[in-house]
């Protein structure tokens, strides 16, 4: 896990920037040209805070992995917990802002379109990095304490 903990975490982390940055741009636009109307506006604003939420945290579990020195912090169950929650709220994220594009009727011949669809593809990205990451934590956990089983009626 320690192996590709920076790997995962930074992958994480730099997604959550350039959602960050996306969705801060649709935000103005969408305050200043709405489509869809208050619906939209609350989708781009939950996932504004999901991006905020998954650089900081994100970035704090980056660098308290790499030292680990940190305990409870930066122990497996924390970064399961962590990752569990953010994959569950990245997951909501999505499929509402997705519903809602389809309910708008985004189509494929405007740049906000595109610009509308990039958020909505890099909330699943999010979202998928979150789940492989916190399946190869609780895959780690659940391989370390298999290697110290040596009862007689441990199969």
């Amino acid at each position: 896990m320690f192996r590709f903990h920076p790997l995962l975490f930074g992958l994480i982390t730099a997604c959550a920037i350039v959602e960050l940055g996306l969705t801060a741009y649709e935000r103005k636009q969408q305050h200043d040209f709405p489509i869809g109307g208050n619906a939209v506006t609350s989708r781009i604003d939950y996932l504004l805070f999901l991006s905020v939420w998954t650089t900081v945290t994100g970035g704090a579990y980056l660098v308290l992995g790499k030292t680990s020195t940190f305990g409870v912090i930066a122990s497996f169950a924390s970064h399961a917990f962590w990752l569990f929650w953010t994959f569950v709220m990245w997951l909501i994220g999505a499929a509402i802002y997705q519903r809602e594009l389809i309910e708008v009727g985004c189509g494929e011949n405007s740049r906000r379109c595109h610009i509308n669809h990039t958020v909505e593809g890099f909330s699943w990205i999010e979202m998928s990095l979150t789940f492989i990451t916190f399946l190869i934590v609780v895959l780690h956990v659940g391989g370390k304490t298999e290697r110290y089983r040596t009862g007689p009626y441990d199969a």
